[in-house]
């Protein structure tokens, strides 16, 4: 049987993206505040897809005069602004797939 690759942490997510940063020569203060800054995000990322898993895309409520009604999860949009977020840190931060996997590899020479 083929076992699902588990999700990395976010202790190694952290490790991962400051080491990128070391390796490009740009371990400094204010891009280390970005870093904290995408993890924060993460945190909020993590809490807005458990909140999509208990209630769903959209959840059933009262309206003020009392009828039942149908109401789109905030945290649906509230995801994808987040998620746009954390890219454009990336971006900012210059970490791209292209380079990830250059990370090390000249420490394996």
């Amino acid at each position: 049987m083929l076992r699902a690759a588990r999700a990395p942490t976010k202790s190694e997510i952290k490790d991962s993206l400051e080491l990128q940063l070391q390796k490009k020569g740009a371990d400094i203060a204010c891009f280390n505040d970005l870093i904290r800054d995408y993890m924060d995000m993460y945190d909020i990322k993590t809490k807005l897809k458990k909140d999509i898993k208990k209630r769903g895309v959209s959840y059933e409520t009262t309206s003020a005069s009392g009828y039942p009604i149908t109401k789109q999860n905030q945290s649906v949009k509230d995801l994808v602004a987040i998620n746009k977020q954390m890219l454009l840190i990336l971006k900012e931060l210059n970490l791209t797939t292209e380079e990830a996997g250059n990370v090390g590899e000249e420490d394996e020479l």
